[in-house]
């Protein structure tokens, strides 16, 4: 062979690799990028199992999945600057659970006027252009919970709601189920309805303020299972025995409480779905598969009542607990 034959060898071989180098770099230049931006993960469970079940789902999907919270449920303008710098780098889609109904609207319709789609879950944005919101059906769930409140009761008590961060829809639409709930048993008297902050330090203020009001109270229910900690805690100091407790949520500290002897019931999420569905939307849209207008605006991720009868088996079937 000659000197020809082996530069012309060479040559196809390096265009080979060459080649193939592109071709790797391109596939990964495609692979898209989805943002997770929940509203913290610092002290909530459950907004983590959320990022969570996404992150997961969206790298099983082939996508880049980055997860991201604010500092706090309180922290709305750094969570306008989290999806703002994700507009900025322009990534294929955002999954946003928002911090306030009304804050982060312009952030969205910015995401959505960019060409990037935002799938909402949890907690819905007013006034925003957005693909479709998988939730919870709040008022639903926390009306659940008055009706349980009413068993509990044999129909008749003075019931109180520690409620969530003033502005969150969230927060919002569970008061608004409870109290309307409440009010269709003529028997049972709502004698205080104060905000825990979704924190369970905030929770331990609203109980002990709610026990100094209202010493009489014989159910108290928290709008989350963190906030239901607190209660607990309280009732347990001041060995108020006498009090029952409902939480909300659905998370390993909520049925916790429940196999503690703490809690009578919790109104469970499904994290699972919030996260998973967001991100096969998002998907879907970016794969071409499906336009923005093909989905439902409103998409109901379930609510199921927690119990010492039911809670072990949810425990280990959507918690991964054994215990």
């Amino acid at each position: 062979m000659n000197k020809r034959y082996w530069v012309r060898i060479s040559m196809v071989f390096l265009c080979i690799l060459l080649l193939a180098g592109g071709m790797s770099a391109s596939a990964l230049a495609k692979q898209p990028v989805i943002g997770v931006v929940v509203k913290t993960m610092i002290g909530d469970p459950f907004q983590v199992n959320i990022a969570n079940f996404a992150k997961a789902r969206g790298e099983a999907l082939g996508a880049k999945v980055e997860t991201y919270g604010a500092s706090g449920h309180a922290a709305i303008e750094e969570q306008v600057s989290i999806v703002e710098s994700l507009i900025a780098k322009k990534v294929n889609a955002i999954v946003l659970v928002a911090t306030d109904s009304k804050g982060l609207a312009p952030a969205v319709n910015k995401s959505t006027k960019a060409g990037i789609p935002v799938i909402l879950a949890d907690s819905g944005v007013e006034g925003a252009e957005y693909v479709t919101i998988i939730q919870t059906d709040n008022i639903k769930g926390s009306a659940l919970a008055a009706k349980y409140a009413s068993i509990l009761l044999n129909g008749k008590g003075n019931v109180a709601q520690i409620e969530g961060q003033p502005g969150h829809e969230t927060a919002r639409l569970r008061v608004e189920g409870f109290h309307g709930e409440i009010a269709k048993h003529p028997g049972l008297k709502l004698v205080s309805s104060i905000t825990g902050n979704w924190s369970t330090p905030g929770a331990v203020d609203a109980t002990e303020a709610t026990l100094e009001a209202h010493p009489d109270v014989n159910l108290i229910f928290a709008s989350s299972d963190m906030m239901g900690v607190g209660v607990a805690e309280v009732l347990r100091r001041k060995g108020r025995e006498d009090v029952l407790l409902v939480t909300f949520d659905g998370i390993t500290e909520g049925t916790d409480l429940i196999l503690q002897g703490k809690s009578c019931g919790d109104v469970a999420q499904n994290a699972k779905v919030m996260g998973e569905r967001s991100v096969e939307i998002a998907m879907e849209i970016i794969n071409g598969k499906k336009k923005p207008a093909d989905y439902p605006k409103f998409i109901d991720s379930g609510t199921l009542l927690l119990h010492p009868w039911n809670v072990g088996w949810f425990r280990e079937n959507f918690l991964g607990l054994t215990k």
